[in-house]
């Protein structure tokens, strides 16, 4: 049998404050605390995916080929930033969602029609990008 991955165990982001990030994560997107190295990653989640939360030093330099920057094999500062996560849900949960983040005073752009999802998107205090899709109602 050949090798396959099973699904996104978590995506490695680099905040200014961790705390801060924990806290605007549980409350915009309901993650909760799977997990805490000292003194770093704080783990968040829902489900079985995470976010691995690291405090970032600034934008990110030049590093050695295939290092992780940050890491002691590497001499490059971690950014703060990455594309995007997009958080699955279904119709409501979309529906919700958005009165949600309006009541937070949080801007988003969508609905998008995106064919076979719906999806909007919006920007956690770091500025990383952040979607909530779902499917098309049938």
């Amino acid at each position: 049998m050949a090798f396959a991955v099973q699904s996104i165990d978590h995506v490695e982001v680099f905040v200014r404050d961790i705390a801060s990030a924990v806290r605007w994560y549980g409350e915009t997107l309901g993650l909760r605390e799977m997990a805490r190295w000292d003194p770093e990653p704080v783990m968040i989640g829902a489900g079985t995916t995470m976010l691995a939360l690291f405090q970032g030093k600034g934008p990110e330099v030049a590093g050695k080929p295939g290092a992780r920057p940050g890491s002691p094999e590497s001499d490059a500062q971690p950014a703060i930033r990455w594309y995007r996560v997009a958080w699955l849900t279904d119709w409501g949960g979309l529906e919700e969602a958005q009165r949600h983040l309006q009541g937070l005073g949080i801007s988003f752009r969508g609905p998008v029609d995106h064919g076979s999802t719906w999806s909007i998107y919006f920007q956690d205090p770091d500025g990383n990008l952040l979607e909530i899709t779902a499917p098309v109602r049938e």
